[in-house]
């Protein structure tokens, strides 16, 4: 434990150079430095622990009300860690490159700060096992990611962003104090091991708890349908700041649902059923609203949401496991849940830093305004690319792998028969229509944003992405490979934390994970020598017929002369997807059209995608203010209608005291 003091001692006073230095560059050098060694001391003790070594635990007392704070570092905790510091560490150095054009007119040392602080409150959070300490660690990050979203604060579209996050954030806060104080009354400490022994006891009070967790913890990681701070959020922030916030920052939703989950030890059937249809609605509402929108930022944040709603589906499966006694859905479903959290963030980190390279050279994600920008942009292409791939759930690329370990425990002969099976094969069908649908949305937005020509004359990339990006988009292309090509790493990675929802008895995940990993690994070795066969065609062809011919336009028929106008757009593009899910995706258009025979303004139409629940929400809101503004109308100005109704508030109150029995 001493390297984890260490590590979040170097934390802080990187914050404190970064604010403290007065030239940006050398307030973006001490994040980086202060990172890399926060970082490595982290991994130093968090590696042996997910490798199996053992786990570290220490106590320190404290004064009331907090008593003790136990520091505790299992397999579950140390997964978290030893991806995510890096991956922020990686963050950090990105955001070199990208807020470098303003380092002439901002002071830049505040991000850097608090990307040192959310690191910080990531060690809080995923090591300390006493409420009130994980409270303070959420918190921290939480106005610590409201901070980074508002980096543009003159922006009111970018301050409404950020109200709308900083409201949505502490509303799972309270949620989560509601739930901690029900377990704290019951036990009379504020200590998880105190709240395992209430959790793993049947009663109307635990089911109470679990909702009120799982609705926290879904806020949290933006399952549906609390997910409508995510996309403006994402489309507001840096691109370093949403590649961060969708990739690490909250996962720590996820992570205290599983942490419970552990101190739940025996899930009911029904929390298994609630888990995975709340996933299975998360994953289809996120996907559909991702293939709708024309703000890349927007359309990454919303597949943020479906694929926490995958995530989901593996623990749904595997409470449903714990709960029928059937190792083999309970190693499946958390086994290929936990590794699709590592999953998505490395490859949703990857594709928001290629819209961030997108945005830095056109100063725009707007869908309907991209194209042709494969030709100056061919590094952030390909990474775009491999990302979209991966995000599609394709072999050989790490997406496929977590989503066949789900695919597998939902199938598996093991489940129960009846409508138990007949529910799980409808889920999986319905994860197959997610998968499908995240390809078209891939397909949309690499096709309109990198293929054929510009769609507005004044949109021009002057240049690809600085080395720091690059740097930070390789690391990540090279882990989406990486655990696709060689699934036994990822599953390596991931049988420790898996292990403890199997029990004690169980040290590996079970033969279950050893016959996925051999149906695994001929896919992804089949996939990957195709590819490579492909790419050396490719390569080939170009060398051969290089220079020997001279591009045109296939059959053009005369009409060579194509316009940005000739071009599919990206509505255009999934209008007829769209059209089928009418009662989910409403759209909001703008236009103006042409007066006149010969009209001297040309003409315009925008669509737009709006979030149906946060539609109601205002439209909520808005009909409650009016109710409240009749109700006050109508209330009596005079001072004794006032005097008199505050009597009878406090009638009312001292008559529930004496019928409770508080007072002798």
């Amino acid at each position: 434990m001493t390297f984890l003091t260490l590590a979040q001692i170097a934390f802080l006073l990187g914050a404190a150079l970064s604010l403290a230095l007065r030239n940006n560059v050398h307030r973006a050098w001490a994040g980086v430095v202060s990172q890399l060694i926060g970082t490595t001391l982290t991994l130093v003790c968090a590696l042996p622990v997910l490798l199996g070594d053992g786990e570290l635990r220490a106590t320190v007392p404290w004064s009331y009300p907090v008593e003790s704070v136990t520091a505790h570092l299992d397999a579950l905790g140390a997964f978290f860690l030893v991806w995510s510091l890096p991956m922020t560490l990686m963050g950090t150095l990105y955001a070199v490159g990208y807020l470098r054009p303003q380092f002439a007119s901002r002071n830049a040392g505040v991000q850097f700060a608090l990307l040192n602080i959310t690191s910080f409150s990531f060690v809080l959070i995923y090591t300390l096992e006493n409420a009130m300490v994980f409270l303070l660690g959420w918190e921290i990050a939480a106005v610590a990611a409201w901070l980074l979203v508002i980096w543009e604060y003159r922006s009111q579209k970018t301050r409404f962003a950020g109200f709308n996050y900083l409201v949505s954030t502490h509303v799972g806060f309270f949620v989560l104090v509601a739930a901690f104080m029900t377990m704290r009354s019951a036990t009379g400490s504020m200590d998880f091991g105190s709240f395992s022994n209430f959790l793993r006891i049947p009663s109307p009070m635990r089911n109470v708890t679990f909702i009120l967790l799982a609705t926290s913890f879904g806020l949290k990681a933006a399952f549906f349908p609390f997910h409508t701070w995510l996309p403006r959020a994402h489309a507001a922030a840096p691109a370093h700041v949403s590649a961060l916030m969708s990739g690490v920052i909250h996962k720590a939703g996820l992570f205290g649902l599983l942490r419970f989950t552990l101190l739940i030890g025996a899930p009911d059937a029904w929390m298994g059923w609630y888990l995975l249809a709340f996933s299975s609605l998360t994953a289809l509402v996120g996907v559909l609203y991702t293939t709708a929108q024309r703000d890349l930022k927007r359309l990454l944040g919303y597949s943020s949401t479906e694929n926490v709603g995958i995530a989901g589906i593996g623990f749904g499966l595997g409470y449903l496991g714990l709960s029928w006694h059937k190792p083999v859905l309970v190693a499946l479903g958390f086994t290929g849940g936990i590794l699709h959290i590592l999953n998505h963030a490395v490859f949703k980190c990857l594709l928001f830093y290629a819209a961030g390279s997108i945005y830095r050279a056109t100063h725009t994600v707007d869908l309907e305004r991209l194209g042709g920008l494969i030709r100056k942009l061919p590094w952030t292409a390909f990474f775009f690319l491999l990302g979209g791939l991966a995000i599609s759930g394709l072999p050989p690329l790490n997406g496929f792998v977590s989503e066949f370990l789900i695919y597998a425990g939902l199938l598996h002969a093991g489940a129960p028969s009846g409508i138990e099976r007949a529910l799980l094969i409808g889920t999986a069908s319905l994860l197959a229509l997610v998968g499908g649908a995240s390809a078209l949305a891939t397909v949309r937005a690499f096709g309109v944003s990198f293929l054929g020509a510009p769609r507005d004359t004044t949109v021009h990339a002057a240049h690809d992405a600085s080395l720091s990006m690059r740097l930070t988009m390789c690391a990540h292309a090279v882990g989406v490979v990486l655990l696709g090509v060689v699934p036994a790493v990822a599953l390596r990675i991931v049988r420790a934390p898996a292990a403890l929802f199997m029990g004690p008895a169980s040290a590996p995940p079970g033969s279950a994970i050893l016959e996925a990993a051999g149906l695994l690994e001929p896919v992804a070795w089949t996939s990957a020598l195709l590819l490579a066969v492909f790419l050396v065609l490719l390569v080939g062809r170009w060398w051969l017929v290089r220079g020997r011919y001279t591009k045109h336009v296939t059959w053009g028929c005369g009409y060579t002369g194509t316009t940005s106008r000739m071009q599919t757009t990206g509505t255009s593009f999934s209008a007829q997807f769209a059209s089928s899910f009418e009662s989910v995706l409403h759209f909001q258009r703008r236009e103006r059209l042409p007066v006149g025979f010969f009209p001297e303004s040309p003409g315009h139409l925008d669509t737009y995608n709006v979030d149906t629940v946060e539609r109601r929400i205002f439209e909520a809101l808005g009909e409650g203010q009016d109710f409240s503004t009749k109700v006050v109308a109508r209330i009596s100005e005079e001072p004794r209608f006032a005097f008199g109704l505050g009597l009878v508030v406090l009638v009312a109150l001292v008559v529930s005291v004496f019928v409770r029995g508080d007072v002798p």
